[in-house]
């Protein structure tokens, strides 16, 4: 079975940082719409993040 883990969570959201803020450094830098990409992604990788962790109780 697997557990929960701090480190990985943490990690997890380092990473999803780093993309959204790397888009968001290159969108502003360039002005192409393809940075807004990375910034999606990261957004919804942290939606789903979000409802593993803090989603609502299970009945």
């Amino acid at each position: 079975m697997l557990g929960f883990s701090w480190g990985a969570f943490i990690v997890y959201l380092t990473a999803l940082t780093f993309m959204v803020l790397g888009g968001l450094y290159g969108l502003f830098l360039s002005g192409h719409p393809a940075f807004l990409a990375p910034i999606l992604m990261g957004l919804f990788f942290f939606y789903l993040c979000w409802e593993a962790v803090v989603g609502p109780p299970e009945r």
